[in-house]
């Protein structure tokens, strides 16, 4: 769905008249909600080689207060054939191959943990937004 430049302009306009406090207290709630996904998806990964639960790693993303989780890259990747292509064994893991069913790991962890995210995000939001008011 493309977003046209004059609905993100606004969209902009309207994230910056939210205050600085608040917009500082969401990032902090973010990071530890970040890291606590982080800590579940290492449990919740399979234990074959230890590999995959040691890619999972947090990553800062464009902006300051968003933070992305990700699993796999370098560390699971293997070559399938010489010069043809690489595979990351992350991925195969969780969506499987057509001879292999997958162990679904990762987005199961995400979206059994997003709705807490979503309130704990809210309610670091909602005390910021109280201290300022009283």
């Amino acid at each position: 769905m493309a977003r046209s430049a004059a609905s993100v302009a606004r969209f902009k306009r309207r994230l910056a008249k939210i205050p600085v406090e608040v917009r500082a207290a969401t990032a902090a709630q973010a990071l530890l909600s970040a890291a606590t996904l982080v800590v579940a998806l290492k449990g919740s990964a399979p234990k074959d080689t230890g590999k995959l639960a040691g890619s999972v790693r947090l990553e800062s993303a464009r902006s300051p207060d968003h933070f992305l989780v990700r699993a796999g890259g370098s560390a699971t990747t293997k070559t399938v054939r010489e010069g043809a292509y690489s595979v990351d064994i992350a991925n195969l893991t969780e969506y499987g191959r057509k001879d292999k069913m997958g162990r679904a790991w990762f987005w199961p962890t995400i979206n059994h943990r997003k709705p807490q995210i979503k309130k704990d995000l809210q309610a670091a939001a909602i005390a910021a937004a109280k201290r300022l008011s009283d």
